[in-house]
């Protein structure tokens, strides 16, 4: 058996994530035409409303979040994890705030104004006025040297199935999977960088910087033993399990993970407040 830190018994579900209500890794079969997004402002996407309130502390710690027409819910949330999610970072490149940030969970439902689906910038969009709206959440960007990994193309080629421009949907992505077992991950009309931005912020240690210049939007799918070097206790893992996520990602996408040191954009938070009141 191999070894990997885990959290204890409760915090085992503490990485699962579900998004679109998907939670086998694979995506739903999608036979009807995506309505594309229309936003009711000039400015772009923002919530129509939005409930803010603590979670439950007797609740399940697992977190969880959802997008669904335009329907947006979370529940066990840290304010670091939304900003983490909303602006596509690993936890590494969010810096500086108040202790609260990475201990005060919250649960959040809202609507995003106008018609159609949103696609996954789109919901990014509107979770950033949200979390400056009601988070009153300020910051400024800064490019520090730190370690990362290179994104590569592997030997042999990338393995990914790109989307041809028919394909009228909106980008989507689903991971499910806790600390010591298997993760699988999609994503659909998705660019590599978005899809590694996700990654990064579930599965590594550092961020990403993408050296492959693949460009365009694809298909993709992984399924790797997630393990998570910052988390306490220990768990069992089974030799037969899943590649780790540095093989998996030369095995099935053709690509290649390399520790290097690179100048990262580094979100650097100034202000942020307990939310406002619904």
């Amino acid at each position: 058996m191999r070894m990997a830190n885990c959290g204890a018994a409760i915090l085992l579900v503490v990485g699962w994530e579900v998004a679109a209500a998907q939670s086998t890794g694979a995506p739903p079969e999608q036979k009807a035409p995506v309505v594309p997004y229309t936003a009711v402002s000039a400015e772009g996407p923002q919530f129509e409303v939005a409930t803010i309130k603590p979670s439950d502390p007797a609740a399940c710690c697992a977190r969880t979040y959802s997008r669904q027409g335009r329907h947006f819910s979370t529940q066990n949330t840290y304010l670091r994890w939304l900003v983490q999610w909303a602006y596509g970072l690993q936890a590494k490149q969010v810096v500086g705030g108040p202790a609260w940030m990475d201990v005060d969970r919250y649960d959040i439902s809202g609507e995003i104004d106008g018609t159609g689906a949103p696609n996954d910038r789109e919901w990014k969009v509107a979770v950033q006025r949200l979390l400056a709206d009601r988070f009153q959440l300020q910051f400024h960007h800064e490019i520090r040297e730190m370690p990362a990994y290179a994104l590569t193309i592997a030997k042999g080629g990338p393995k990914l199935t790109k989307t041809g421009l028919e394909d009228d949907q909106v980008p989507r992505f689903g991971f499910s999977g806790s600390v010591g077992q298997t993760m699988h991950g999609f994503g659909r009309y998705a660019t590599l960088h978005d899809f590694m931005s996700e990654i990064q912020r579930l599965a590594l240690d550092r961020p990403v910087v993408d050296r492959t210049g693949i460009t365009g939007t694809f298909n993709m799918e992984i399924s790797f033993t997630r393990e998570d070097p910052n988390a306490l206790g220990m768990t069992q893992i089974p030799d037969n399990a899943a590649p780790n996520l540095i093989d998996a990602l030369q095995q099935q996408l053709g690509l290649k993970l390399e520790g290097v040191k690179a100048p990262v954009d580094v979100l650097a938070i100034d202000r942020a407040e307990p939310p406002s009141a619904n």
